[in-house]
């Protein structure tokens, strides 16, 4: 596997398994898909909120949840240890920084190319 190909790996475990399914969780919880007493509660909650005013909340889980993955990114990026994933699956094996992978993590989940773009199956903010 190439640091490329580690990266994108890195990019849409991100992304599909840790952005969109939060923003999954919370339209569940929206459209009343969720039975637990919290998210029934939660739903219940969000009822008395206008059309408009419930896209405005959506879109600040979204943006939450994307500023969340941002200083992940950069905090890995900036942390002094270095935080390395494996290149390969067998005793040829290497080590990589991840950091060093990319010239700067936390600007891979934006622009036309990027993770949310090439993976995400929320991609209306971008």
């Amino acid at each position: 596997m190439t640091k490329e190909e580690l990266l994108a790996k890195l990019g849409k475990a991100l992304i599909v398994e840790v952005r969109d399914e939060a923003i999954e969780k919370y339209e569940m919880i929206a459209l009343g898909k969720m039975k637990s007493t919290e998210a029934l509660e939660k739903n219940s909650k969000l009822q008395s909120f206008s059309e408009q005013q419930l896209k405005d909340i959506r879109s600040l889980v979204v943006s939450s949840i994307d500023d969340v993955l941002h200083n992940l990114l950069w905090m890995l990026e900036q942390h002094e240890q270095e935080i390395c994933l494996m290149v390969g699956e067998d005793e040829d094996s290497k080590k990589e920084n991840i950091a060093e992978v990319s010239d700067g993590l936390s600007g891979e989940i934006y622009t036309e190319d990027g993770w949310i773009n090439s993976y995400s199956r929320y991609k209306e903010n971008y």
